[in-house]
C-alpha cells in the first residue's frame, strides 16, 4: 500500500504541483473541463422537462474515470522508467497507481451533482446510497482495463492516440448523451452489451431517478472488467520482468 500511495502521489504531484495551489487546481480542474460545457446544456440548450445537464453529468463522471485511468495506464510503464530500471517493486502496482490517481481526480468531480441538482431541483433520495457503489464497480472496472492499456502503451507506443480514439467512441455507443430509457429498437436492445451503459445508468438512476439500480446495470461491468482482468493480468505479470529492457 505504501509503494501504491508513493506512485499515485507522484502522479498527483505532476498533475496539480506542490504545495497549497495542489488543492485548488485539484478542485477546479472539473469546473474548467465541464462547467463551461455544462452551462451551455443547463442555460442555452436546455429547454425541456428533464434534467438533461444533470442526466449528461451522470454519464460524464464515470466515463472520465475510465478514459483517464486509460490514458494514464498508457504512459504509466514509460513514465516510470527510471525507476523501474533502479530499483525494485511491485510492477503490477503500476496499472493500479493510474486508477488510484484518477479516483481521487473523480472525488472533485463529484462536487458538480449537488450543484447540478440543485440548478434543476432534483432532490437527494434514499438511492443515493448506491452511488457509492456506483463509483466502486466504475473503479473496478477502470482498473481492470489498465492492465492491457499500460502493455499496449509500451508495446505499441505509436498507437496511442488510436487506443483514446477507441474508449471514446465507447461513450457514443453507449446512452451517454441520452438515458437509456429515451432510446428504441435494436438499439436500446444491443446498448446493455457495452459496459459503459450500465455504469452511466447506476448514476441516473442513484442520483436523477431516485431508485436503485437493476442487477445488470452493476453486473455487467463488473463481469467485463473481469474477463479483461482474467486474460490480461497474467500477460503483464509475464511480460513486466522485461520492462528494464523495453524502457531503459
Amino acid at each position: 500500500m505504501d509503494v501504491l500511495a508513493e506512485l499515485a502521489k507522484s502522479d498527483i504531484k505532476m498533475r496539480y504541483g506542490r504545495g497549497r495551489v495542489r488543492a485548488v487546481k485539484w478542485l477546479l480542474d472539473p469546473i474548467a473541463a465541464l462547467g463551461v460545457y455544462l452551462a451551455l446544456i443547463v442555460f442555452v440548450l436546455d429547454r425541456g422537462e428533464t434534467a438533461t445537464g444533470l442526466s449528461l453529468l451522470c454519464a460524464i463522471i464515470p466515463f472520465q474515470l475510465v478514459m483517464m485511468t486509460v490514458i494514464n495506464a498508457l504512459q504509466a510503464v514509460g513514465l516510470r522508467s527510471s525507476i523501474i530500471v533502479n530499483m525494485a517493486f511491485p510492477r503490477t502496482l503500476i496499472p493500479l497507481s493510474s486508477v488510484l490517481t484518477e479516483s481521487v481526480a473523480l472525488t472533485a468531480s463529484l462536487t458538480l451533482l449537488p450543484i447540478m441538482m440543485a440548478i434543476y431541483g432534483v432532490a437527494p433520495t434514499a438511492a443515493l446510497l448506491w452511488l457509492p457503489v456506483a463509483i466502486a464497480v466504475t473503479i473496478a472496472f477502470a482498473a481492470a482495463l489498465a492492465y492491457p492499456a499500460a502493455l499496449a502503451g509500451i508495446w505499441w507506443p505509436e498507437l496511442m492516440p488510436f487506443g483514446v480514439s477507441l474508449v471514446r467512441a465507447m461513450f457514443f455507443l453507449a446512452p451517454g448523451l441520452v438515458a437509456l430509457d429515451q432510446i428504441t429498437g435494436t438499439a436500446r436492445e444491443l446498448l446493455p452489451v457495452n459496459p459503459l451503459t450500465g455504469l452511466f445508468e447506476s448514476f441516473r438512476d442513484a442520483v436523477l431517478f431516485g431508485h436503485a439500480p437493476a442487477a445488470w446495470k452493476l453486473l455487467v461491468p463488473l463481469a467485463v472488467g473481469a474477463l479483461v482482468l482474467a486474460v490480461s493480468l497474467p500477460v503483464y505479470r509475464r511480460e513486466q520482468s522485461e520492462f528494464a529492457k523495453l524502457v531503459g
